[in-house]
């Protein structure tokens, strides 16, 4: 059986930070039993552990925590481009990820900004309205991403001295520490004209190329469709769908480390289109929500159970196969596996006397007011 007492400890210190983080971000003395954290909903409701953990593993992170993460993006991504701008180099910034979408489970959240060149773009050819294509740079771009990737980081290790600044990643420059509140993740890339941005001239239609440095290639990404894609359905189910994205990461954040090497092969952005697809089975009333917890049992049942329909699961914006590996059905085996648990645990907990293993229909019919 699950032990709520020590997911409910773990899930508070991921949403709030652990008591001795809090007490000295907020120059109190470490060593007292204060514990200067809010009590939140989840934690005031008249349930068992089971169902308080649960729906704290629903929920948003506090907003003001969320703003913070956002706020330490801006900051960094605004003060690397005014520094780019002395090199001759123009660029813009934009948010994606987790945050971006709100469905992030930790209170000192990482924020991913990309980093794009402005005054350069690649265009899908030919053009749509017949115009010619002409920049004065004739580098590749993938060189003219390259140079954005070096000076940023040339500008980033001296500007933040203090912080520990990780130019290692393939995709990505780490800041983290020194003056910073949220560990900011960097990713210099180049806008995209695609015919169908050429078409609409809607924002959510714009890619992007993000450079990968190894490779020294640019790869494509449609954050921006991905990002409005999931807020319309995730609107249609009254939030459904991030309560039930955020479930899932927070199972996974607290399996052991054995099992979590393993289920971290299906990404955030996988767990998000794992949700994104079970379409009406997220209708149901907030009041409800334990339900969500069984057709998502059910959901994850299908797709291990059957090649068929897991080769049906796209990715929101349609770009890729959300199971394009065997690794990633491993993973979907262990989730699957956990979700079940907690579904038999919630099932153990409210009907501790029953002689069935379990029965979805208490799940389904239970109501939790918060």
């Amino acid at each position: 059986m699950i032990d709520f007492g020590n997911r409910l400890s773990r899930l508070k210190d991921r949403r709030q930070g652990t008591k001795e983080r809090v007490l000295f971000e907020n120059n109190m003395a470490s060593y007292t039993n204060y514990d200067p954290r809010h009590q939140e909903n989840y934690e005031l409701l008249a349930e068992n552990a089971a169902i308080k953990y649960t729906i704290g593993a629903m929920a948003e992170v506090d907003p003001a925590s969320t703003k913070i993460s956002i706020d330490e993006g801006d900051r960094v991504a605004n003060t690397l481009i005014s520094l780019l701008r002395t090199a001759g180099i123009h660029a813009a910034k934009e948010i994606q990820g987790s945050v971006a979408l709100n469905i992030h489970i930790e209170g000192h959240s990482d924020v991913d900004m990309l980093i794009l060149k402005d005054d350069i773009i690649l265009v899908q050819t030919p053009r749509l309205d017949g115009a010619s294509c002409y920049s004065t740079d004739q580098r590749p771009m993938v060189d003219i991403i390259k140079e954005l990737r070096l000076q940023s980081e040339l500008k980033l290790t001296s500007r933040y001295h203090q912080a520990n600044v990780d130019c290692s990643g393939n995709k990505s420059i780490a800041l983290v520490g020194g003056s910073l509140k949220r560990k900011v993740d960097i990713v210099p890339a180049c806008w995209y004209h695609s015919h169908t941005y050429q078409q609409t001239g809607e924002k959510h239609d714009k890619e992007v190329r993000i450079y990968h440095k190894k490779e020294h290639a640019l790869y494509g990404n449609h954050p921006f469709l991905h990002i409005k894609k999931v807020n319309e359905k995730d609107a249609l189910y009254s939030g459904n769908l991030k309560r039930v994205v955020r479930l899932m990461k927070n199972l996974v954040a607290d399996m052991p480390d054995y099992k979590k090497r393993v289920a971290k092969k299906l990404s955030s952005y996988d767990l998000t289109a794992i949700g994104y697809e079970m379409n009406e089975q997220l209708q149901c009333p907030i009041y409800m929500s334990l339900a969500l917890v069984e057709r998502l049992r059910t959901h994850l049942f299908l797709l291990f159970s059957f090649k068929s329909i897991r080769d049906l699961l796209f990715v929101p914006d349609g770009s890729r196969k959300v199971f394009d590996s065997e690794d990633k059905v491993e993973a979907l085996g262990i989730l699957y596996n956990e979700v079940s648990d907690l579904a038999t645990s919630i099932y153990k907990s409210l009907q501790p006397f029953s002689n069935l293993q379990y029965d979805a229909s208490t799940l389904v019919n239970k109501h939790v007011y918060f």
